[in-house]
């Protein structure tokens, strides 16, 4: 899918939802405050988690127009509001996260974080489980005029973690397609998330799995 950099991967960008946590529960609480600020019924969680990964504004949009409606101007902000107040209520960290964090750092690779997520939102969860102190950098939907699967994102985490050979884990197309873009592997971890990607460097089941899949990049 990518061209292969010289020897394995130094820095390591990961996505968040979908790879390192499970935020599903809580957008879909957020979701559902806005909804019935408006006076519409709750959408179930099972049809929110399809809608995740383009970032909040395009799930908003999506789950507005589910339930009938373009919901009004300050519908964002207000989704926002909501959203901030649940952030880490339901959202639970996926298994081996933080170990296998912690043994890539130790083996001295720099870690990021690049994600379609806001990033008030990106760092308020990070620092809520305790996952902050791993990353060196941290790219929000809203940093840059760019989104996954835009390239520049994933090319500014790398830069900012020193540059060098790299890979990007996460869960979805967007991640995958914004590797390509970006001229590194990428290094698949599926979920019930968006859509699903059809090509893959690598897919491995569990978080665990990584350390031994990057020996085979």
């Amino acid at each position: 899918m990518t061209a292969k950099p010289n020897g394995r991967p130094r820095v390591l960008v990961f996505d968040l939802d979908g790879t390192l946590i499970d935020s599903a529960p809580d957008l879909a609480q957020a979701v559902n405050a806005l909804l019935a600020d408006l006076g519409k019924p709750p959408l179930a969680e099972t049809a929110i988690r399809p809608m995740i990964g383009d970032g909040s504004r395009l799930l908003l949009a999506r789950a507005l127009a589910a339930s009938g409606i373009e919901g009004p101007a300050d519908a964002f902000q207000r989704f926002m509001v909501h959203y901030l107040a649940f952030v880490a209520d339901k959202t639970r960290v996926y298994p081996d996260v933080p170990e296998t964090l912690a043994a890539l750092q130790a083996r001295g690779h720099p870690l990021g974080v690049c994600t379609n997520k806001p990033f008030a939102p990106t760092e308020r969860v990070l620092e809520a489980f305790g996952l902050a102190r791993f990353f060196g950098a941290v790219i929000g939907g809203d940093s840059l005029p760019q989104r996954k699967p835009e390239p520049e994102p994933l090319l500014a985490t790398i830069a900012k973690l020193g540059g060098g050979s790299a890979a990007m884990i996460g869960d979805g197309v967007n991640d995958m397609l914004c590797a390509r873009a970006a001229n590194v592997p990428g290094i698949l971890i599926p979920s019930d998330y968006g859509l699903p990607a059809d090509e893959a460097d690598l897919k491995i089941a569990r978080f665990a799995d990584l350390p031994a899949a990057l020996a085979r990049l």
